[in-house]
């Protein structure tokens, strides 16, 4: 799993050689959200708890992150604005959304964009990575602290799917995203937007056919319960950044700023590694409940969804695709 602990550590700050004194009595108690629309057992809500404990014995009980999980706080677009306005102080937010404020982002959500996690973390590790976080703090005051890996994106459904034309007339959920609803025509469905938290009631009640999303996600939200067939289409290998309000980390002294840092950078690696093993064991699990996994014609996908690269060019930046698919 070392290939996961660069992704993490390539959008950190450089830290000082030196170890800062954390929690020392010049340093107020503070008390920070962060907040997510994950169940409490995905990987990503087991982090941000070690996250949590981890700042807080780093700074003598004086940083308290207090983590909001499931949607507690609203949906993704909620979170969002309550981020740019210090509403909540950090948040876990796809880049679909984000790139809603700040354009070029949004490939990272792009159909087919990375060969495979390896290939991710290069294009996060090099200029690219740097230019779009950076441009994205500037230009938002929103402050990535880490690029969390997500998983690969599937379809599910009650029925099997193996290229797009199957999926012709199929109400399809998808994120109310502009990129994830443009990658869902191109595979041939009829999108239907929907927060993340609604998805379980629609697909019960038949309101949606089906729904996409990474093997962890299906899991934690008990889509295999509703649907019975997953569809190893892997359309997007998505990246999703844990955010922080950068007028919020501004605000913290450097002792605390640093547990923050050394904490995420000690934190992310290990929500990936979990991630990456929840793909292959809860795949398996839900198996043995039932689900039926279908191998599609991936390259049709491929084909389908090509002209999205065109339809978005202009927003994320012409050119930038082609940079990222020059990264060995």
């Amino acid at each position: 799993m070392k290939r996961f602990a660069l992704l993490s550590s390539c959008v950190f700050l450089s830290l000082s050689a030196f170890v800062l004194p954390a929690g020392g009595a010049e340093d107020k108690p503070v008390s920070y959200k962060a907040a997510h629309s994950y169940q409490p057992d995905h990987p990503f809500s087991v982090g941000m708890k070690q996250l949590a404990a981890m700042v807080s014995e780093k700074t003598g009980g004086k940083f308290i992150i207090t983590e909001y999980p499931s949607g507690q706080l609203g949906s993704e677009k909620d979170l969002a604005d309550s981020l740019v306005n210090g509403i909540v102080e950090m948040a876990i937010i796809g880049p679909g959304e984000i790139g809603k404020r700040y354009k070029p982002v949004l490939i990272f959500d792009g159909p087919f964009i990375f060969r495979d996690f390896a290939h991710a973390e290069k294009v996060l590790s090099g200029d690219i990575g740097k230019e779009l976080w950076g441009g994205l703090e500037k230009s938002t005051g929103i402050k990535a602290l880490s690029t969390l890996y997500y998983g690969t994106r599937y379809v599910t459904s009650k029925k099997p799917i193996r290229t797009p034309e199957d999926m012709k007339g199929m109400k399809l959920r998808a994120p109310d995203q502009p990129l994830s609803v443009a990658n869902a025509k191109a595979m041939g469905a009829n999108p239907t937007p929907m927060a993340l938290s609604e998805v379980y009631l629609a697909l019960q009640q038949n309101v949606v056919d089906g729904q996409e999303n990474p093997i962890p996600t299906i899991y934690t939200q008990k889509f295999y319960e509703v649907q019975s067939h997953i569809n190893l289409t892997g359309h997007v290998l998505q990246l999703t950044p844990l955010f922080i309000s950068k007028s919020k980390f501004d605000a913290l002294s450097p002792a605390f700023q640093k547990a923050l840092m050394d904490s995420t950078a000690a934190v992310a690696p290990k929500i990936n590694a979990a991630v990456a093993a929840a793909e292959k064991n809860w795949l398996s699990e839900m198996q043995s409940k039932g689900m039926q996994v279908v191998q599609p014609d991936v390259d049709s996908f491929r084909k389908a969804t090509q002209p999205v690269i065109k339809q978005f060019e202009g927003q994320w930046g012409v050119g930038l695709y082609e940079r990222i698919q020059a990264v060995k």
